[in-house]
């Protein structure tokens, strides 16, 4: 149980852990990509707005090359004297810089980007045929590739959009189209790169933190553990404990049934020590099962005769509450596992259909394979049950009804243990209510 709750805890965490690292690099790849898409759609509205050709951006005169050829150095005549400056003369103002008006599609756009920026532009007239490419910033493009990809382009309808590597753009002129294509392989291959990189930075991050939760859930669960394990002991030697006194209880009520003969009370106490005997009996089986101390002995048997020789033995019991067993069980299903465990699973569930059916009921036993399981199923008309899943019932001790066990003798361990032999043979066991008026317990194998 603590092991289970040990695997659970380190799923819950893991899928968390995994959620949020895939939201956060979900997000900024999504935000880095819509950037370079951005980027892309700016360079080619820039590009459609200009003809298609990259326009130049203004550039700042005080970068420009001073092409005039620098002045001789006059011969110094020993004759002339030299030009003193005239202090009356205003003082020299060095001249201002004047930035250059930048235009809204030129913003940002370096020097560079003319040269850097690799595209090609080929139109088309309103038939889809190519008139004329601009294929002079481009090296990995030639007039062939230019048509093929623009023909394509113009096949689509599409306005804008990736083909290959490139990102195009479709504008309309006055004797058909214009189709853009902005080559973007360096970013695509950096925009790979990154998401490559975060996924495999993510993995490990999550390698790591399983690792961690991993060991300290080990650490956190220990104590519980540790009060578990003493629990269960408790339970086992208590139960081992109450044997002896129940079993010196009975053996004097058969003395002083001797002695005086049976009363009402000697029967009451007796039937109180096979009641105390049963619920001590089913306590250890539980303890043991779940501390998978039973050793179980599997080996083929029919669980069909299995099944038969079960209903046959609480058909007696069911005749004196007046209650009638139907069966429906197929022959020659051969089943691997713990005979006597099983015997015992088929004996609780038909007990506890015979004690809380109603009065005069039937309660149906079935018995059939589903494909690679084997499916048993016990049916019984009840009262008051809260409709859909019912396997709360399978909890120790629970009660639906404290009134009507105490009147049957019910302890509400039985289930339990059915539960715990169940899952001792990998199986399943469920209980549902499908109108309120019965209960079905379906087991499979």
């Amino acid at each position: 149980m603590i092991k289970n709750l040990q695997i659970k805890f380190t799923i819950i965490a893991m899928c968390s852990m995994f959620l949020v690292l895939a939201t956060i690099m979900t997000g900024l790849n999504i935000a880095n990509y819509a950037g370079i898409t951005k980027d892309a759609n700016r360079l080619l509205n820039m590009i459609a707005s200009n003809d298609g050709t990259f326009p130049e951006p203004p550039k700042d005169h005080e970068h420009k090359e001073d092409k005039t050829p620098p002045a001789k150095p006059e011969e110094k005549d020993s004759t002339k004297t030299e030009n003193k400056p005239d202090p009356t003369d205003a003082p020299h103002e060095p001249k201002q810089d004047i930035p250059p008006h930048e235009s809204e599609e030129l913003k940002g756009i370096t020097e560079e980007a003319p040269y850097s920026t690799r595209f090609f532009t080929v139109w088309l007239d309103e038939k889809g045929e190519v008139t004329s490419t601009h294929l002079d910033k481009i090296a990995a493009i030639t007039e062939t590739d230019a048509k093929t990809y623009a023909k394509e382009i113009y096949s689509s309808k599409r306005e804008t959009g990736l083909k290959d590597s490139y990102r195009y753009k479709r504008v309309a002129t006055d004797t058909g189209c214009m189709i853009i294509f902005l080559d973007r392989r360096s970013e695509l291959n950096t925009f790979k790169n990154n998401l490559l990189t975060s996924i495999t930075a993510s993995l490990a991050g999550l390698l790591a933190v399983f690792i961690l939760v991993t060991i300290f859930s080990r650490i956190v669960f220990r104590p519980v553990e540790e009060s578990y394990q003493k629990q269960k002991r408790f339970i086992t030697d208590a139960s081992h404990e109450i044997k002896t006194p129940l079993t010196i209880i009975d053996a004097n009520i058969e003395v002083i049934e001797m002695l005086h003969e049976e009363s009402e009370w000697t029967k009451s106490i007796r039937n109180q020590v096979k009641r105390l005997s049963s619920l001590t009996k089913h306590l250890v089986m539980l303890s043991k099962l779940e501390e998978k101390s039973e050793v179980m002995e599997k080996e083929p048997f029919s669980l069909s005769e299995l099944v038969e020789e079960s209903v046959q033995s609480f058909s007696a019991l069911a005749l004196t509450g007046d209650k009638k067993l139907e069966t429906a069980i197929e022959e020659n299903i051969e089943y691997t596992g713990d005979e006597k465990a099983i015997s015992q699973l088929t004996g609780l569930l038909i007990d506890n259909a015979i004690k809380y059916s109603t009065p005069e009921s039937v309660i149906r036993i079935s018995l059939k394979k589903q494909k690679r399981k084997i499916r048993l199923e016990v049916w019984n008309e009840a009262e008051k049950l809260p409709k859909g899943n019912l396997d709360v019932l399978f909890e120790r001790f629970y009660r639906m009804d404290s009134s009507r066990n105490s009147k049957t003798g019910g302890s509400g361990i039985g289930l339990s243990v059915a539960h715990a032999i169940v899952e001792s043979h990998k199986g399943q066991i469920t209980a549902n209510s499908a109108d309120g008026k019965s209960l079905s317990i379906v087991v499979k194998l």
